[in-house]
């Protein structure tokens, strides 16, 4: 498949949350192209997984101070921990022989990609945009976190 490219209609405004959103993509098409690498799979899997757990607590602090619509933060949160646990169900049973071809990981990850950052964060984006919030930076390595070597 195509690498999934950036589309600058989602920026944000935010440079944290706009970094973060191009890295989970960089580190998405790394993952497809380690396609019949397992190890090489599972360090890029790690770094995803950490970058996109971390992700989700940027634009939920995002939301929370630019006091984004109590029920859209409460459905947003509620997609981020829904994605969340599927994407580690998927990975264990990578890593535990369940799920034999990386196929339906990868297939999974780029749906959650293109449909939660693509079209879900597009509602929280142009909010953002409107009020012009800039996140904070959680971590000193939050735009672009470290990869397992």
């Amino acid at each position: 498949m195509p690498p999934i490219g950036w589309d600058p209609e989602l920026e944000t405004g935010d440079p944290l949350v706009d970094r973060q959103h191009r890295n989970i993509h960089s580190l998405f098409n790394r993952l497809e192209s380690a396609e019949d690498r397992p190890e090489e799979i599972m360090r890029v899997l790690e770094s995803l997984l950490d970058h996109v757990a971390m992700h989700f607590d940027t634009e939920e602090d995002l939301m929370r101070r630019e006091l984004y619509p109590a029920k859209l933060l409460e459905e947003h949160v509620r997609l981020h921990r829904e994605l969340t646990g599927a994407a580690r169900q998927k990975v264990l049973e990578f890593r535990s022989g369940q799920l034999t071809h990386t196929r339906p990981l990868v297939e999974f990850l780029r749906e959650w990609i293109v449909e939660h950052v693509h079209q879900q964060d597009r509602v929280l984006i142009d909010y953002v945009r409107v009020r012009g919030g800039v996140a904070s930076v959680p971590e000193p390595w939050a735009s672009s976190p470290p990869l397992a070597v």
